[in-house]
């Protein structure tokens, strides 16, 4: 018998709702929680302002020795920005308490699959199922963290000193602007030593030098010692020149022109040095050139020809690099892709048939792969057929769960992929357009009803048998549907598609069901 839990489809203006709701929820956790989207970036800079100018109270209070007399105005306004910032951190640790998993989807997948029958610990269980992620989250370190700065929000708790100064460890939260400073810096560490190190001997052999004929010429009041005479270097080598010290003597006077002309070279080679190191940097993450090891349940998309990118394009319209993480890899490089590709979509240059290019893309973590026959200079199609069975092949070791897609130029090699790579779908290029081309011929129309069936509005809908209910045979399946305007066209059963079976064809719980909705 029918036992009814979840209708997807029993109300369209629900369903709009719905996806505004995780549209939302997609663009935060893109914003907090998203590694590799730039939004994160730029919001973990604007965080880690507010964390450092919020802590310059916590600083002068409990910093020992420094005790600095504020006017009142700017104390007064301390005081009410921290507690500002401590509001603004609390609505942070909501935020990504709730995008850091999807609640409800946990929830119905422990209903659809637990075979509990007794509904409250069925209920209570498939609760705790869903609860057990955000809890998870709770207890990592970063979570602890932001947990801890944001309890001075409660005014009793505010009395232990503690708490406000663990408010100074979310910079480490944040850090990932200073992270790709020191990481510019530790490649090119050799030209950094060398000249911090030319700068160094400079000043001091500079400052000395100065130092005795300025001794010489009487000079002692401002020339007091070795060290005053270091800091006068330091400032002036630096271009600042507070001139509080300055030499009198003509020889200093000519000792510090020299000095001044050589820091000049030096300092900007320094800058230079450090500004060509962020911006080759910057071009690796351009050029794809950077490991992505956070990724998980990503799609990845090995080559690039019309096909792939009719695939990016599709995903880039229904918004799904927003969703989940997209890394295209190509030899090819970006410049030459025909299309635009968005923020969220990461680019790899590559070859695919390498198993570092792939690691570094986490493909032992990925959900799904698409090979597609990437056309190369010399290279004729039976090699382009080689080196995908290869990628398939190394990918398949890597990550034997993962869905594997593979578009094949010659319809011979097909069955090759097919029979002993176990992919999940192959595709031929060239040959499923000539045949819808060849029965458009023959059944006019054609074209446009297959471009409905596969319409995002009007097109066929895959979903789970479980979600819509219990079924025992395909009967019950089809009047509950045409109940609610869809008609089912075909069962999944282990990656075979069977179309339009029996009535009596007997359903299984990890069936799923292909679903027509109805027209006009």
């Amino acid at each position: 018998m029918l036992k009814q839990r979840w209708d997807p489809f029993a109300d369209s203006k629900l369903n709009k709702l719905k996806t505004i709701y995780r549209s939302v929820k997609i663009r935060i956790y893109n914003v907090l929680e998203n590694e590799n989207s730039p939004y994160k970036q730029i919001y973990d800079i604007f965080a880690l302002f507010v964390v450092i100018t919020s802590s310059i109270g916590v600083v002068i209070e409990y910093v020992p020795g420094l005790k600095p007399k504020l006017p009142p105005d700017l104390n007064n306004f301390i005081d009410d920005y921290e507690y500002i910032a401590l509001w603004f951190f609390v609505v942070e640790y909501v935020l990504r308490w709730w995008v850091i998993s999807n609640f409800i989807d946990d929830y119905r997948k422990l209903l659809d699959t637990s075979e509990e029958t007794n509904p409250i610990k069925l209920h209570y269980k498939a609760f705790m199922f869903a609860l057990k992620a955000k809890l998870k989250w709770m207890i990592t370190p970063y979570a602890i963290i932001d947990l801890l700065a944001i309890l001075p929000i409660i005014r009793p708790l505010r009395a232990f000193r503690i708490l406000r100064v663990l408010r100074l460890l979310k910079i480490i939260r944040y850090g990932g602007a200073i992270r790709s400073l020191f990481v510019a810096l530790k490649e090119q560490s050799f030209l950094f030593a060398f000249i911090f190190t030319s700068i160094f001997a400079w000043i001091i052999i500079f400052s000395l030098i100065v130092y005795i004929f300025e001794y010489n010429a009487g000079n002692t009041e401002q020339f007091k010692s070795m060290w005053h005479a270091i800091y006068w270097g330091i400032v002036t080598i630096s271009t600042v020149g507070f001139g509080d010290i300055a030499p009198v003597s003509d020889e200093a006077r000519i000792a510090t022109s020299i000095m001044i002309g050589g820091g000049i070279i030096l300092v900007a080679s320094l800058t230079g040095t450090f500004s060509a190191a962020l911006v080759s940097r910057l071009m690796t993450l351009k050029q794809g050139g950077l490991k992505m090891p956070d990724l998980e349940n990503h799609i990845v998309i090995c080559g690039w020809n019309e096909t792939s990118e009719e695939v990016l394009e599709q995903i880039m319209a229904h918004e799904i690099d927003k969703e989940k993480g997209v890394v295209l890899i190509t030899s090819f490089e970006k410049e030459q892709l025909d299309i635009e590709l968005s923020d969220f979509i990461l680019y790899k240059k590559g070859e695919f048939i390498h198993e570092s290019i792939l690691l570094d893309v986490g493909i032992e973590k990925a959900s799904d792969v698409l090979i597609v026959g990437e056309r190369e200079e010399g290279l004729t199609e039976r090699n382009i057929d080689a080196r995908t069975a290869l990628a398939a092949m190394l990918i398949r070791t890597l990550n034997p769960e993962a869905n594997l897609y593979v578009e094949v130029l010659l319809d011979e090699d097909a069955s090759i992929f097919k029979e002993r790579l176990r992919i999940r779908e192959v595709l031929i290029h060239g040959q499923l357009m000539g045949r819808l081309m060849f029965n458009s011929l023959l059944n006019p129309g054609l074209t446009n009803l297959v471009n409905t069936f596969i319409s995002e509005e009007q097109g066929i809908k895959k979903i789970k048998v479980s979600r819509l209910g219990k079924f025992t045979n395909f009967g019950e399946l089809l009047r509950f549907s045409r109940g609610k305007n869809y008609l089912p066209i075909a069962i999944e059963r282990r990656k075979k598609v069977i179309m339009n079976p029996r009535d009596t064809f007997i359903l299984e719980k990890d069936d799923f069901v292909f679903l027509l909705p109805a027209g006009a």
